[in-house]
């Protein structure tokens, strides 16, 4: 089981069975998924879900999921993963913000502290995310973080691929300027 992580206002809990209508919504919604990917059909995604519940049950930590839930208010405002495979000094990251909570920095917050975590912890060698060639915001979100973009490709779903290094987030700062707000 993945452990709780902190931001300054976000708790990041580990996924639970409790979670199932939450992770379902996120991932069948058509306006959140158009600059992620296709939405999934409710089959699918009752069937992802297994599958992040299961990932988080392994011993494995190459691949773990959390639930971002803002403490002052007590609220969900979105999904946090790393997906990576045992053996591997890369993984994926990847944040859905709910609409409401957009814009307003909580996925900074939550990527750097899976960032710390990744890097001090689990010592992964690289943090790799990738998101719509349109989706400006993610565009911004990632140099504010001081990933590199490594791979264009606007034709594609996930068209922009970035990557972050553990000597490079070490050098940014990106984890006390994300803290910061």
């Amino acid at each position: 089981m993945p452990p709780e992580l902190h931001g300054s206002r976000l708790s990041l809990r580990p996924l639970a069975p409790a979670d199932a209508d939450l992770y379902c919504a996120v991932y069948t919604d058509a306006g959140l998924m158009r600059q992620v990917a296709a939405p999934l059909a409710l089959p699918a995604a009752q069937r992802a879900f297994v599958a992040a519940l299961a990932a988080n049950a392994s011993d494995d930590v190459a691949s773990a999921y959390w639930v971002l839930a803002e403490r002052r208010q007590g609220v969900e405002v979105g999904l946090l993963g790393l997906i990576g495979q045992a053996g591997s000094e890369v993984a994926e990251v990847g944040a859905m913000i709910l609409p409401e909570w957009h814009s307003q920095g909580y996925a900074a917050e939550a990527i750097t502290a899976l960032a710390d975590y990744a890097f001090a912890t689990l010592m992964l060698a690289q943090l790799q995310t990738r998101h719509a060639a349109g989706n400006r915001a993610a565009s911004g979100l990632m140099g504010k973080l001081g990933f590199v973009l490594i791979t264009t490709d606007a034709a594609g779903d996930h068209g922009h691929r970035w990557a972050l290094r553990r000597d490079q987030w070490r050098q940014s700062g990106a984890s006390s300027l994300a803290r910061s707000g």
